[in-house]
């Protein structure tokens, strides 16, 4: 269950991150100030279905999406400690080969499998990827090809992949067509380790947060904020604010307490450090993204 729980706080936290340059059906809110932006992802939480999957009702549209290499140092901290995993994937899309809605309204695309990757001289496994959507209410998914995939929990699946902090990833691409083969760095930030402090209780419509992280004194830092249902392990994001990597930010009591959150049991606040750039591949951009990701859960106060 402890795995469970660590990979679908995981695959959302990251999908969210390297989703950043398509369009979303996210929101600014009126809280954004000059130092920090906040967008609302989710505005119907009563009525929200969990994909369980990187392509949950916030990620589900694909249609921006250039191919893409990820990889990711995450740390999920629970009541019962903290599990560090490392986490690889690449996705390609056929831009001729779309998925629609009923309605006819593009999906997004089917993936290939265009030849062999490695990451750290490791190579990466081809699984299957289900996109998984709601329509009319109704929860679907769709098998929309594969995707390549190395993710290592310490002490747990075996995948030979290790995420280093502060330093790079080696990426290489062989294709099965003409035989070429594309090699480069991928550069990791610093890791990230935050910390949140409650004030308040939800009951009395008064609670605050204070979030604190080790600062990198540059860039900036996302922080997503979900909430999880009772007996139920995936989380909805709710918030994403984009801050200054300076090391705090409160979150303001309005929009802690104007949420629902009698109906839910945890908090989960993810703090993201990232890079991101593209690199050319003939014709095509590969979005290139790095993170180093820290979610914690929270009982709510």
């Amino acid at each position: 269950m402890k795995k469970i729980l660590t990979y679908l706080i995981i695959s959302t936290s990251v999908f969210l991150l390297v989703s950043c340059d398509k369009p979303a059906p996210t929101q600014l809110v009126d809280d954004t100030n000059n130092d920090y932006e906040v967008e609302l992802l989710n505005k119907d939480l009563e009525n929200y279905i969990s994909s369980g999957s990187d392509t949950s009702g916030v990620t589900q549209d694909l249609t921006g999406l250039t191919n893409l290499i990820s990889v990711s140092g995450i740390k999920i901290t629970t009541s019962k400690g903290t599990i560090s995993t490392s986490l690889a994937q690449a996705m390609f899309f056929d831009k001729s080969k779309p998925i629609y809605y009923s309605d006819g309204k593009l999906l997004g695309y089917r993936t290939i499998i265009p030849g062999i990757i490695k990451f750290n001289e490791t190579e990466a496994n081809i699984v299957p990827y289900r996109l998984k959507f709601r329509e009319e209410g109704i929860q679907k998914d769709t098998l929309i090809g594969n995707r390549y995939l190395l993710y290592n929990i310490f002490g747990g699946v075996p995948d030979p992949f290790y995420f280093n902090y502060n330093a790079q990833v080696s990426f290489e691409f062989s294709t099965f067509i003409g035989g070429n083969t594309v090699t480069f760095p991928i550069l990791t930030p610093k890791e990230i380790t935050g910390n949140v402090v409650f004030t308040g209780k939800s009951i009395n419509k008064n609670l605050e947060a204070t979030l604190n992280w080790n600062t990198d004194g540059i860039g900036k830092v996302s922080i997503i904020i979900g909430l999880i249902r009772p007996n139920q392990i995936t989380s909805i994001p709710v918030y994403r604010f984009r801050t200054r990597d300076d090391g705090e930010i409160r979150i303001p009591a309005r929009l802690i307490n104007q949420l629902p959150l009698y109906r839910f049991e945890k908090i989960v606040f993810t703090f993201v450090r990232s890079y991101e750039g593209y690199h050319d591949y003939g014709d095509n951009d590969l979005l290139v993204s790095s993170q180093s990701i820290h979610s914690i859960v929270i009982e709510i106060p």
